[in-house]
Formats: C-alpha cells, sequence, structure tokens
C-alpha cells in the first residue's frame, strides 16, 4: 500500500521571508514537501530577529521564524554575488515550485523571475506573494500586517465602540494569506497534472484579507451597510452572545437560538431569564439588553470561568472562558487531536525543549506531519548544493 504524503517528492524553493510566505510553505512542507529556504547569510529571515527575547533573537531563532520553518532546510546565498545566483538558478529549474514575497520586480532584476525561469523551465508552479499584487497603482508598496488589517477594514469592525479600533492579536492578515498562498499552489499543481502547464500564481495580502472578510463585505456590497465596531457582539446580534465577566474573569457566549437561551436559564438557575415579560422573545430581549446582561452576569459571577464553561457546555450553550495560550494548550482536545509536537534540547539550536503547532487538519493515512526542527540558518547550504550537482569549488564560489 502506498502510505505517501501529497506532496513527497515535490522540490520547493523558499525565498519568503517574516511570516505571509514562511506560513504558506510551512503547509507544503508538512504535506511532505521538501522546502529549501533561501536566505541571505547575513542574518537571514529577518524573522529570525523578531522576538522580545533577546536571546533567542540573537540566535537567529525566534519564535516567530521557528513556527513558519518546520520541516525546511535552510540554504544561505547571497544573491548579489553572481556565483550565489548561478547555484540559486539551478535550484530553480530542478524544482516544482517557487515562492517568493519580494516587492513587485525586484527577483526579476535580479534574472531569477518568473518570465525567465519559466521560459526555461515551462512546467514550474511560482507562487508570488505581496501587499497589493504584482500589478496596479499600489503594487510596489511596502505592507505588513498591521496595515493591511487598518487598510483592508478588518480594524474598522474590530474594537470596542468607546475606546475604537484595535488590531487582531496575531498577525491574521498574514495568516490568511499564507494559507490562501497554499491553498493557490495545491491547486496549481493539480491543474499542472492535467496539462503539463506551469502557473504563476498572484497572491496579494490585501485581496486574502478581504476574502476571509466575505460576510462582512457583503454587509456593504449588497445590502449597503457599513459594518462598524461591534466588540464582542456576536455577529448574530443576540444579546446572549457576547461577553460576559465572571468570578475568575471572562466567558465568552455563543447563545443563539431559543433552545440555547432556555437552556442557559435553566443551567444557571435563572428562571427570570424565561418568566421576566421583558424577555420573551429576540425582540424583547434585545430592547433590554442591558437588564438581561446584569441579571446574566450576576449569576456567572457566582462561578469560576472553567466551572461555568463546563456547566453550559453540559447544558448545550455554546461557551468557552478566555483561555491564554497556556491554559488552551492544556486543554486535553489538543493533546488528543496531536496539534502540537514536541522537540528536545538538540533540536533546532536554541538548548531548551519546546514544542511548535502543526497543520489543521489530518488526513485518515499520509497526512501532514513535522519530522524536522526548524533549521539554523545556512545549516543545509552544503549539502543542498552538492545535491543540485555542484562540485565543491562551485560551492564554495556560491557561499563566498
Amino acid at each position: 500500500m502506498d502510505d505517501r504524503q501529497p506532496f513527497d517528492g515535490l522540490k520547493v524553493i523558499d525565498f519568503t521571508r517574516v511570516v505571509s510566505g514562511p506560513y504558506a510553505a510551512a503547509q507544503l512542507a508538512m504535506l511532505g514537501a521538501d522546502v529549501i529556504k533561501i536566505e541571505s547569510p547575513d542574518g537571514g529571515d529577518e524573522a529570525r530577529q523578531m522576538s522580545p527575547n533577546a536571546e533567542l533573537a540573537a540566535r537567529n531563532m525566534a519564535p516567530m521564524y521557528m513556527a513558519c520553518a518546520v520541516n525546511k532546510r535552510s540554504v544561505a546565498l547571497d544573491l548579489k554575488n553572481p556565483a550565489a545566483r548561478d547555484a540559486a538558478e539551478r535550484l530553480i529549474l530542478a524544482a516544482d515550485v517557487v515562492m517568493e514575497n519580494f516587492r513587485p520586480g525586484v527577483i526579476d532584476r535580479l534574472g531569477l523571475g518568473y518570465a525567465a525561469m519559466s521560459a526555461r523551465k515551462p512546467d514550474l508552479v511560482w507562487c508570488s506573494i505581496s501587499g497589493f499584487g504584482q500589478t496596479g497603482p499600489r503594487a510596489g508598496s511596502a505592507a505588513y500586517d498591521a496595515r493591511l488589517q487598518a487598510m483592508s477594514g478588518l480594524m474598522s469592525i474590530t474594537g470596542q465602540p468607546e475606546s475604537g479600533p484595535v488590531r487582531a492579536g496575531y498577525a491574521v492578515v498574514d495568516a490568511a494569506t499564507g494559507m490562501a498562498a497554499a491553498f493557490a499552489t495545491a491547486a496549481a499543481l493539480v491543474q499542472r497534472a492535467r496539462t503539463g502547464r506551469g502557473q504563476h500564481i498572484d497572491v496579494p495580502m490585501l485581496d486574502a484579507a478581504l476574502s476571509h472578510m466575505a460576510p462582512s463585505v457583503a454587509e456593504w456590497s449588497v445590502a449597503g451597510v457599513t459594518p462598524g465596531l461591534s466588540g464582542n457582539q456576536g455577529t448574530s446580534g443576540r444579546p446572549t452572545a457576547n461577553l460576559f465577566r465572571c468570578r475568575d474573569g471572562f466567558v465568552m457566549m455563543a447563545a443563539n437560538n431559543e433552545r440555547q437561551y432556555q437552556a442557559l436559564a435553566a443551567a444557571i438557575d435563572a428562571p427570570a431569564l424565561v418568566e421576566d415579560p421583558r424577555f420573551q422573545d429576540w425582540e424583547s430581549r434585545k430592547a433590554n439588553t442591558g437588564t438581561l446582561r446584569a441579571l446574566i452576569e450576576a449569576a456567572f459571577m457566582e462561578h469560576d470561568g472553567a466551572a461555568l464553561e463546563a456547566t453550559l457546555d453540559a447544558a448545550g450553550v455554546p461557551a468557552s472562558r478566555v483561555r491564554d495560550i497556556p491554559a488552551t494548550l492544556a486543554d486535553p482536545q489538543i493533546a488528543h487531536r496531536g496539534l502540537m509536537t514536541a522537540f528536545d534540547t538538540a533540536s533546532g539550536g536554541i538548548g531548551q525543549p519546546y514544542a511548535l503547532v502543526g497543520a489543521p487538519f489530518s488526513f485518515a493515512w499520509g497526512g501532514p506531519a513535522i519530522t524536522r526542527a526548524p533549521p539554523t540558518l545556512g545549516q543545509d547550504t552544503e549539502t543542498v548544493l552538492a545535491e543540485a550537482g555542484l562540485d565543491q569549488a562551485a560551492i564554495k564560489a556560491a557561499m563566498s
């Protein structure tokens, strides 16, 4: 029986850096692709230094970098060096996929762009990730996640009306872009298998953000309503789909239908929620939101978040206490799913044990897995170049 992973035998040249591109390439790597990360010898991917932990940043092994570098091999090449460019060209022409997130035009000026390479290898799948796309009035503009959160309208619907907009607590646009790029690359590989032709994929961060916000965008494009700041209010608009205080923190609840509302009242022993005429239907509940919230929070404040979550869950009311990341990772569901891969002190060049998040799905067989620790800068340069057929003199010249 053939239990190989979907991308086993696939070679990917990864010129990307920071988050969106590295995250995309990591998805392919976890599904079996041999992802060769090309980095500058002078510090490498700048994400290697992006950490409040000074020691890890000094080691060029910041957690941001490590999270997106699993299963990859690192090759350090100064692309200003002609011998290094020749080596990179050889790697590209032996690959199935190239992923890059240079500003539009940069890799072309190095002589390594899609037009030049695909002319020599027509079945090459090339994925270009950028802030705004390869063409258009903003094509050359710099983009980071925070700028795109503001520019896409995401921040206009995130935050409290009293305090104003806030950015999401993680690089949500980078992640959305990376997943879009991985999906598009997988689709292009299926297309290539059917047609024999390569593809140039253009993945702008702005487009990815709007795609993930499609329901909110439709509020305007279909109904003419401009969504605004809604705080923690659920999209249903139900008063019981919101954030509530409990004795030791907060609980986010999503009681959106009548059955859940009735179950909530019984679970927290609050008969007024169903007996009071002010709460007889959703319209009256909405009209009396403040009073309803006060009753619910008074009941919630008698319980710790963990106990309250368990009670509501048993009653069929969707709710969770607001957890920090350590509490989330301690949930037995995470262990059951095998979502985290642990590494010992000998792995990854940081001198301490750690764990990293894997793929967000599983297969019955041949599925995603983390099998290789994030590489130190350039640790695989000689091995990869030798595999590509360079002799020792050429390798030395490329690394100089």
